[in-house]
């Protein structure tokens, strides 16, 4: 078929493509520094500490989810007026708080609206005096964030005049980790039971992991079941986001998968595309896009491959990895060999969710799937902040 015959379609095809990128919109967050409101100012009883906080709203005005990555605030420099103040400057998410600063990467929701509080300490002897000195405060807000289309890169400028806090006699309480949920103590006699494990990173190896936590309490004909992602995670095979430059062909196609999909984010499709390569991504997105029309679903899946399925976009898993796109492990019907052969135990890795959809990718032994399935359909593993990426099911 000559260029020429080609053109029409293709051309028709970007066309269609653009008319529905314009009907899917982006998200867009806005921090808007005229809404700022309870400036509050704290004076420790000692005379050398004051706390000032301020609040105000970030919101989603688009019509996509957004994933802000990253926010902080930062005091502005005024020659060298706060040299002796020792200031320290932070930016808390209210709706997702942390005691150790961590701006972890989180979804705000089209049209959510989420609180942040800005926190400035300072000491000095005299240090009432030394704030009134200070006239007007300038901080800087930056943010980050994604959906559709590459990062945006946003800043904004708050000037508090010192005048306009509010003296309080009690301090604010300092941010803390919301409260997980009550652990329940392992039962080394249950069906299933999930083992609890440390914080895994990138070059753990998974045999030792195996051997280490299932080790203990396990016996041969067990099968050990690990977390996709965390295999993954352990292999390396993951990409800080900001790493990622997207091709002007992940930037386009995103728009057609789902705003809930991995694959809606640029970043996530080019790595599927390195994974799988161009022909692949566009053969499987054509069976897509027909599927769709024939309300026939999963046919991007089945011709792009597990791997493609398996990826996890940022905010997939738990800090410090929260802004990395996280690839389906390598080498699996290998690695679960392995630990058969070295361990004794069957091994299985699997992507489960709270819904209750359980999707092994590699079992040692396939005849016992249906008993890893109705195992885990409860989603007793978590690789979150459960910290039970592994989990033991008994030999029956």
């Amino acid at each position: 078929m000559s260029l020429v015959s080609w053109a029409a379609p293709l051309a028709l095809s970007y066309l269609g493509l653009n008319i529905w990128k314009k009907k899917v919109g982006d998200a867009r967050v806005v921090v808007r520094p005229e809404l700022v409101h309870q400036l509050q100012i704290y004076y420790d009883p000692d005379g050398r500490h004051a706390l000032l906080t301020c609040r105000l709203p970030m919101k989603n005005v688009g019509k996509q989810q957004a994933l802000v990555i990253d926010a902080r605030a930062h005091l502005q420099p005024v020659g060298d007026r706060y040299n002796d103040l020792a200031p320290v400057c932070r930016l808390v998410n209210h709706q997702c708080p942390r005691a150790d600063g961590y701006w972890e990467g989180y979804i705000v929701a089209v049209g959510q609206e989420t609180m942040l509080e800005v926190r400035l300490q300072v000491s000095s002897d005299g240090i009432a005096q030394k704030v009134a000195e200070m006239g007007a405060v300038r901080i800087d807000l930056h943010y980050s964030y994604y959906c559709r289309t590459p990062m945006h890169y946003h800043k904004v400028e708050l000037i508090l005049p010192v005048d306009s806090f509010e003296v309080v006699g009690q301090r604010q309480p300092q941010p803390e980790n919301p409260p997980s949920k009550a652990k329940p103590p392992i039962d080394p006699e249950a069906t299933v039971v999930p083992l609890r494990t440390h914080l895994i990173r990138p070059g753990e190896s998974v045999l030792e992991t195996v051997q280490r936590y299932a080790g203990p309490v396990g016996k041969p004909g067990d099968i050990v079941i690990l977390a996709e992602t965390v295999v993954a995670i352990m292999q390396n095979r993951m990409t800080y986001c900001e790493e990622i430059k997207p091709r002007w062909l992940a930037c386009q196609l995103c728009v057609l998968f789902g705003m809930h999909s991995s694959l809606s984010s640029p970043y996530s499709l080019e790595m599927a595309i390195r994974e799988v390569g161009v022909a692949r991504i566009l053969l499987a997105t054509a069976a897509g896009v027909l599927g769709k029309i024939t309300r026939r679903d999963g046919d991007f899946y089945r011709l792009a491959g597990r791997g493609v399925a398996a990826i996890d976009d940022c905010t997939g898993t738990l800090p410090p990895f929260d802004k990395y796109v996280v690839m389906g492990p390598a080498n699996g019907d290998r690695l679960v060999a392995e630990v058969k052969e070295k361990t004794g135990f069957e091994c299985a890795i699997v992507d489960a969710n709270d819904l209750g959809k359980v999707d092994i990718f590699h079992i040692s032994d396939v005849s016992r799937s249906a008993e890893v399935v109705e195992a885990l359909k409860p989603n007793p593993q978590g690789n979150a902040a459960e910290m039970t990426p592994l989990v033991l099911i008994r030999k029956r």
